[in-house]
């Protein structure tokens, strides 16, 4: 989630209309009144999100998890039903740090890492101690811990859910000083007001799938293949440089060294270069989660179970989240 705090987001599930509308300061409206409305829109466009809110979007996120959720073991399974509200999902938890992220002062920047895509890799300098890979590890160990409360190891699940999804984004690593190319704006498809970031959390998916159930079945798909064993190898800081290279695709003319620009016109053959590697960073996420929450919930017999494939009619429906408490 890269998104300026005090901002209000709107979205609607599933897509997103790439324009965000803020309250005008008071003394503001007389001068929109005579501003004409494409200067209107160029500043508005020029503001932006400086941190993009809902990483993967709300079906990204779950669809990962769900995957995730396939894998754990009875011990796991069991100790988040119980650490988890009455009726929440892990599903449903994947998306809860986005939701509430206003409510917790200082957290946007826990969902991302700035690397500059000309690095070679992360280095703890980019981090400042305050990203997503510090502050994964600092939940990962309060829901290891066994003695820590119920409430702070229930903040501390949420948020592992949520942090190993958003360190495979490729736009919450790479960066070309625009913000994780909140900068970058573009046209995709039929969306003119748009922007680079905003396609690869929600603008992939949304073009590439109907519902969270197809994603779902893709994921398990994935995660079934014999190279797929591999994935659950290494450490947050390794995911984080895979996210690095995709990034560097991602900003890529596709077909081209060239880079993108400022507003360019992008559709079916940027779809088709990278929705596929949006799919995999998500198989990819849901895989290694699975291995987190055993590891964290049941370290003796820690090892993921096989990834069943549901067929899509037999998988169970999403289902809505319960409203949040806040903090405790």
């Amino acid at each position: 989630m890269r998104m300026a705090m005090g901002m209000e987001v709107l979205q609607n599930q599933g897509r997103k209309s790439g324009k965000h509308q803020k309250a005008s300061p008071e003394g503001w409206p007389a001068l929109g009144r005579l501003l004409p409305l494409a200067l209107i829109a160029i500043i508005l466009l020029g503001i932006g999100p400086a941190r993009q809110a809902l990483a993967w979007g709300r079906m990204g996120h779950r669809a990962s998890t769900r995957l995730a959720e396939t894998r754990l073991t009875p011990k796991a399974r069991a100790l988040i039903r119980e650490l988890l509200e009455p009726g929440e999902s892990l599903a449903d938890a994947s998306t809860w740090a986005d939701e509430n992220s206003q409510s917790i002062p200082g957290s946007a920047a826990w969902h991302y890492v700035n690397v500059p895509i000309s690095a070679a890799s992360y280095s703890p300098r980019d981090c400042h101690d305050n990203c997503v890979v510090s502050r994964f590890e600092e939940f990962r160990r309060i829901l290891a811990d066994p003695h820590a409360p119920k409430p702070r190891r229930r903040m501390a699940l949420r948020y592992v859910v949520h942090l190993v999804e958003d360190a495979h984004q490729p736009m919450h690593v790479g960066d070309r000083r625009d913000r994780g190319g909140n900068n970058l704006q573009l046209q995709f498809f039929g969306d003119d007001y748009t922007n680079l970031h905003q396609v690869w959390d929600s603008g992939l998916l949304r073009n590439g799938y109907c519902n969270e159930r197809e994603l779902v079945d893709d994921l398990i798909d994935l995660a079934r293949k014999p190279e797929a064993r591999d994935w659950t190898r290494g450490h947050i800081e390794d995911w984080v440089n895979e996210s690095l290279e995709a990034a560097r695709q991602a900003y890529r003319i596709p077909g081209s060294k060239d880079l993108l620009r400022s507003g360019m016109r992008i559709g079916r053959e940027y779809e088709d270069a990278n929705l596929p590697l949006a799919v995999k960073r998500l198989s990819q996420a849901g895989m290694r989660l699975s291995e987190v929450l055993n590891d964290c919930l049941s370290p003796e017999g820690k090892r993921a179970i096989p990834a069943p494939h549901f067929r899509k009619e037999q998988q169970p429906a999403p289902s809505a989240a319960p409203q949040a408490s806040g903090i405790r």
